[in-house]
């Protein structure tokens, strides 16, 4: 529980989409980049995250050292940490929706963010300001006041068995 992350996305990997979960109840969620180290192998990543549901994370929602990021459109509950963007790392925020959070999004080592429509629950970004603002497709958000209705009639195991 205490080393692993819930999803690694690490070496490189270019073009990862990660949709409709329920990231919950762990030690450390997401971190995408391996190592403080591995710059010339991740400068390439591209990860798009969105409609999750994130609660009751310590750390992680997400980490992202180098390449580029775009989430949106998620829920944050009850994190320790926020989305915290580092070692170059350009990261588009948009629609996201948190509550019980200091730290919603931050910057560590020289990471970088542009934040839109964003509900920060009553905390404050204090990322360094990004320049990635044209993610490489077409996306539609839904508004900021519309997402947790959404995410939470759509997002873990929806199927009946």
């Amino acid at each position: 529980m205490f080393y692993d992350g819930l999803l690694d996305l690490t070496h490189g990997i270019t073009g990862v989409t990660v949709t409709n979960n329920k990231l919950h109840d762990h030690w450390k969620a997401v971190l995408i980049g391996h190592s403080d180290n591995n710059g010339d192998e991740d400068t390439p990543i591209t990860v798009t995250l969105a409609l999750n549901d994130w609660s009751n994370l310590n750390s992680r929602t997400p980490s992202i050292r180098f390449g580029h990021g775009h989430i949106f459109n998620n829920i944050f509950d009850d994190n320790n940490d926020g989305i915290n963007t580092r070692d170059g790392a350009q990261v588009l925020v948009e629609n996201n929706v948190w509550t019980g959070t200091d730290k919603p999004l931050y910057s560590t080592d020289d990471g970088f963010a542009v934040a839109i429509g964003n509900d920060f629950g009553g905390a404050s970004n204090t990322a360094l300001q990004g320049d990635f603002t044209d993610p490489p497709y077409s996306y539609s958000l839904i508004a900021t006041s519309s997402v947790r209705a959404s995410v939470t009639a759509n997002a873990g195991q929806t199927l009946d068995f």
